[in-house]
């Protein structure tokens, strides 16, 4: 992680669902597990992650679908348009994303790692140099992660 964090602003594509939050632009990543396959419609979706409290929705606020027993995923109900995920816990604030399709810049994102790819389909290729982490193996990850987008 590198612990910057920068302003973005976001929303859906007909503009009723807004939000403003600190972000890890250098710390987004691809999630190959089959929950955001099915609900982006892509082989894999890229995130960026939240700084733990910083999500506001200054107009409408999303509609939430509870997708797993840990989260659920914010959507605007009139467009469809997927805008996050966000933990269930509020003690796991630090796990709330973004899309990255929802920023609306996301000229400066860097995605730095594939998770869960033991889902990946077959045929998509991953030709970069990144890590490919399975199941498994998001857990460490998850704990640096959790440490990290704790502090100020």
């Amino acid at each position: 992680m590198k612990h910057e964090t920068t302003r973005v602003t976001g929303g859906c594509l007909c503009g009723k669902v807004r939000y403003e939050a600190q972000v890890f632009l250098k710390d987004g990543y691809y999630c190959h597990c089959s929950i955001c396959q099915k609900v982006s419609g892509q082989p894999a979706e890229v995130s960026v992650p939240i700084k733990a409290a910083t999500l506001v929705f200054p107009k409408s606020t999303p509609k939430y679908y509870v997708s797993s027993p840990h989260g659920r995923r914010g959507f605007c109900e009139d467009c469809g348009s997927r805008l996050l995920w966000q933990a269930l816990d509020p003690q796991d604030d630090w796990m709330t994303n973004v899309c990255v399709g929802s920023l609306d810049d996301a000229t400066e994102v860097e995605p730095m790692v594939h998770i869960f790819v033991e889902t990946k389909l077959p045929w998509y290729n991953l030709d970069d140099s990144l890590p490919k982490l399975r199941e498994v193996e998001v857990g460490s990850m998850a704990n640096v992660w959790k440490q990290e987008r704790h502090t100020d």
